[in-house]
């Protein structure tokens, strides 16, 4: 990490306003092929190439360690927030290999990349929905205590 790195964390809130929210979580639901269980938020944790990068510095069977964790801890998160997360990775991300090879693991059509992780500065990042439309989005690879933050605040 160093202050390039710093300087690219960036973090977005907003809501999806009431009759523009179905159609967006179908899109999402589309997107990820998944039916969103009713009440909860939704969690998307983005992978893709970029700049700034901690886990470039990563052999891949170390890397596969931090991706293995990733999902342990999202999980974990979503479990104890009433969420359900997904994966993403854009075809261009570093270790896609890896990510290939995962059953958490979805590719991006290029939706995500188009729509919702526009900045390409660091190479991971994720987003939150929640079920009132409140959204969050955040670039940065070391995020989970983001996640909960945001989860918990009503």
């Amino acid at each position: 990490m160093n202050r390039t790195y710093r300087q690219n964390i960036k973090s977005f809130v907003g809501k999806v306003d009431g009759p523009d929210l179905p159609g967006f979580k179908r899109e999402l639901e589309k997107q990820l092929n998944s039916k969103f269980p009713e009440g909860k938020a939704v969690l998307i944790n983005y992978f893709q190439k970029a700049p700034n990068c901690i886990t470039m510095k990563f052999k891949a069977e170390d890397a596969l360690r931090v991706v293995n964790n990733s999902i342990f801890l999202s999980t974990k998160m979503c479990e104890k927030w009433n969420a359900v997360d997904y994966f993403v990775f854009s075809e261009d991300a570093y270790f896609k290999d890896l990510y290939h090879q995962q059953l958490h693991f979805h590719p991006d059509s290029g939706f995500f990349y188009n729509n919702i992780f526009t900045l390409q500065d660091v190479c991971r990042g994720f987003f939150i929905l929640k079920p009132n439309g409140d959204f969050m989005k955040y670039y940065g690879e070391d995020y989970y205590s983001v996640v909960e933050e945001f989860l918990k605040k009503e």
